[in-house]
């Protein structure tokens, strides 16, 4: 299980470097309209940064699918989470955006709850799910997506024209239920390949009925995503997004596919711990920017009402 945790966090660390190429990308780019998706995509796929970016999250989500056969969800998603680590880290370093004490309070509190969590791990108890039925997983995730695509919708509407849209959350809360789907779907996925060989890696995952549903779920997450984060801040969009799917993975992936906490009492406190402190730091995280922006639409508010 070891393994699995290292592979985890090389694939976080991919996943979210290739946001970062991507948000550098999408601030030349002219505004994205999700209603246009051929257009969108036309745009993306045309720029160089912006698909180095996309390969790069590409190989970390082909490593969560073998990363989801050696280790729990409830171990997994938290280090896929801790990714938000690497991503401050990177736009400090890449974009050179600096970090201010509030955030790197956060990125503490993120560590401590990951070290939890690995700490709880137990390779002689620790099990990973393989049940869960298609069509049951189905019956959960359409009505989830459609209900994330609302939020989205109902972001950029609210206030009427003469109003900004909503703040960067709702935004963030919008991807974070499709990609919380799409974790789930994944897992299913990742169930149902044999990974002894190209081949058989291939073969399994064409037969696979949450390959046809992850596809259509991933590109709705996909095209939200890009537009939340080109019209919000990465600092807000990514860390709401994050914990509001890990939690949607954590909980309905559970349930879906049988998996359980630990028996042990002492490691049932430390999964317990590192999972409230890793959502507790992310929401933490955005705090002060979205302060910062309420009041920024308090102005345009006064503004526009004189």
């Amino acid at each position: 299980m070891i393994l699995g945790v290292v592979l985890a966090l090389v694939t976080t660390l991919a996943y979210n470097a290739g946001f970062v190429l991507e948000k550098g990308a999408l601030s030349s780019l002219p505004p994205l309209n999700i209603r246009l998706p051929l257009n969108l995509m036309r745009m993306l796929v045309t720029n160089p940064r912006w698909m180095a970016g996309f390969g790069l999250i590409a190989v970390g989500l082909a490593g969560q699918l073998v990363v989801l056969t050696r280790i729990p969800l409830t171990v997994a998603q938290p280090l896929f989470s801790s990714g938000i680590v690497f991503l401050l880290l990177l736009t400090m370093t890449v974009l050179g955006e600096r970090l201010t004490s509030h955030e790197w309070t956060g990125l503490a509190g993120i560590m401590a709850g990951v070290i939890c969590v690995v700490a709880s791990l137990n390779s002689r108890t620790d099990t990973v799910g393989t049940g869960g039925h298609v069509l049951r997983v189905l019956l959960i995730a359409v009505p989830s997506t459609l209900a994330g695509i609302g939020v989205f919708v109902a972001a950029g509407r609210r206030g009427g024209r003469h109003r900004r849209p909503a703040g960067d959350v709702p935004y963030g809360l919008a991807a974070g239920i499709v990609y919380g789907v799409a974790g789930m779907v994944v897992k299913g996925l990742s169930a149902s390949i044999d990974f002894h060989g190209p081949e058989t890696i291939a073969a399994s995952a064409l037969a696979s009925p949450y390959l046809y549903l992850l596809a259509p779920i991933t590109l709705a997450g996909f095209l939200i995503f890009q537009t939340a984060l080109q019209r919000g801040r990465a600092s807000i969009v990514a860390p709401v997004s994050t914990v509001v799917s890990t939690l949607y993975t954590v909980v309905a992936g559970t349930l879906m596919f049988g998996e359980r906490l630990p028996a042990d009492a002492v490691d049932l406190v430390l999964r317990l711990t590192g999972l409230a402190a890793i959502a507790a730091a992310l929401f933490w995280l955005p705090r002060r920017a979205r302060a910062a922006s309420a009041g920024a639409d308090l102005a345009d508010t006064s503004i526009i009402d004189i």
